[in-house]
């Protein structure tokens, strides 16, 4: 991807105050890669960090836990790109009442509600001229104000690092059922 492609994530927050990205080559074909995340399930390190958090996810698929979790599929390239968000103050103990799942693309792009915050994270596949792929996901945050921006930058010192590891653990068990596919 050139610093010039226009993701989908572009689309749906094309304006962010925090940022994470991690990527991952995967020695299998894009095709491939995608059926992975479908069928891909969340790990049990996983779930206890959500259940830390007040949710109980399902062990379903990558597309009920997000829905669980109050992300809402906001626009989506079947084979190269997914993106999901929620809204929601993120830095409260308890997920639940402080999360909301918006209804489509559109509401979420005109969230702006004061102390509260928007959230997105991608999945995107990159086909590389060897055939396999490059696999990426992204999480944008965007605060509404000033107020939900000090909150969410004490609380990203914080969860900044969970997330990474999660989201990197995301991309390699991706990979290992995508490598595995043939």
């Amino acid at each position: 991807m050139t610093a010039t492609t226009r993701t989908l994530l572009d689309e749906a927050l094309p304006e962010f105050d925090f940022r994470s990205r991690h990527g991952r080559h995967v020695a299998a074909p894009p095709d491939w890669v995608a059926q992975a995340i479908d069928i891909v399930r969340i790990s049990r390190a996983t779930s206890i960090l959500f259940e830390i958090r007040g949710l109980r996810l399902p062990s379903r698929s990558l597309r009920d836990v997000l829905a669980r979790s109050g992300f809402t599929v906001l626009v989506e390239s079947p084979g190269l790109e997914v993106v999901a968000g929620t809204t929601g103050r993120f830095w409260a103990l308890r997920d639940r009442g402080n999360i909301e799942a918006p209804p489509d693309l559109g509401s979420f792009r005109a969230f702006d509600r004061p102390g509260w915050a928007q959230g997105a994270i991608s999945l995107r596949i990159e086909p590389l001229a060897d055939g396999s792929t490059r696999l990426t996901t992204e999480t944008r945050v965007r605060c509404v104000d000033d107020a939900a921006r000090r909150r969410f930058a004490v609380y990203w010192v914080f969860i900044k690092p969970f997330g990474g590891w999660l989201r990197r653990d995301l991309l390699r068990r991706i990979a290992r059922i995508a490598e595995g596919n043939g």
